[in-house]
């Protein structure tokens, strides 16, 4: 994403805790900064893209936070899958520092994310996604404003628990044809050739007839902690989610084999743990 933002004629400052990470993007042309809030000092846009609630805490709001460099009128976008609460926390931070901030959200595997070609959603003020449209369209194919507030949070959430659901759904059936005799390559060949093809498949399945599960773009314990974030906001929210948290326990099946760091679809080994049919 850094490498298509300066390929794009951008001015890019960075910091990232991963010294190879910022190395990598100094050899293409960015500067260093020493802290997150040196990069909001050094750019009247930021962007932050980091793992969890606990992380986007420190990076926009502690003492070497994005708030903390960030001059008045200056426009923070973060595009991390964290929860509609911590995002909340930081709007309001933003606002007493009248600072604009903009939740992006991304959808698309690393590979997209080299090519420039991810989809991007966010929510937040119009003006702050017209600010920021043009910075957004340089690694992404597209870029949808989607509502005020925090309803790109809801949206990557509701992504987020159909990826783990496909996944699922995929693994449970595929286990279940097998018992039934037919071939597990032939299952997979059908599947993604016939009317119930999509993309996600389509890109998984050489994956799946391989079975080479590691370096994932997306590991389990990524996707258990999205499911975690939908589920708290569902609660939230009054809304049951209970295929979700189906989805959610087979994951934690995975964890407690040692396998969290394994691609997404290999929650497919639940399946076949559960019904004794040979990997």
């Amino acid at each position: 994403m850094v490498a298509n933002l300066i390929g794009a004629g951008l001015s890019v400052t960075v910091h990232d805790i991963d010294r190879q990470a910022v190395e990598a993007a100094a050899d293409k042309g960015a500067a260093v900064a020493s802290s997150a809030a040196e990069v909001a000092a050094a750019t009247e846009i930021s962007l932050s893209m980091i793992m969890d609630d606990r992380v986007l805490r420190s990076v926009a709001l502690g003492d070497d936070g994005i708030l903390a460099g960030a001059a008045s009128g200056h426009l923070y976008c973060d595009l991390s899958t964290v929860s509609p609460q911590a995002s909340a926390e930081v709007a309001r931070a933003a606002t007493l520092r009248s600072v604009g901030y903009l939740r992006g959200k991304v959808a698309g595997s690393t590979g997209l994310a080299e090519q420039g070609q991810l989809t991007v959603f966010a929510s937040g003020t119009r003006e702050d996604f017209d600010r920021a449209e043009t910075v957004l369209q340089a690694f992404a194919r597209q870029v949808l404003y989607v509502g005020e507030g925090e309803a790109a949070h809801y949206l990557k959430l509701a992504h987020s628990a159909i990826v783990g659901a496909y996944a699922a759904l995929l693994g449970e059936a595929v286990t279940f044809a097998r018992q039934g005799g037919v071939d597990y390559d032939t299952v997979i060949d059908v599947l993604e050739s016939g009317p119930l093809a999509s993309q996600q498949l389509t890109l998984k399945a050489p994956m799946l007839h391989s079975r080479e599960f590691d370096n994932p773009p997306s590991d389990i314990d990524t996707a258990a902690k999205d499911l975690d974030l939908v589920l708290l906001a569902a609660r939230g929210a009054s809304v049951p989610m209970p295929l979700t948290a189906a989805v959610r326990q087979l994951f934690s099946i995975q964890q407690a084999r040692g396998e969290g760091d394994l691609d997404i679809w290999s929650v497919i080994r639940a399946f076949e743990a559960m019904a004794d049919v040979a990997e």
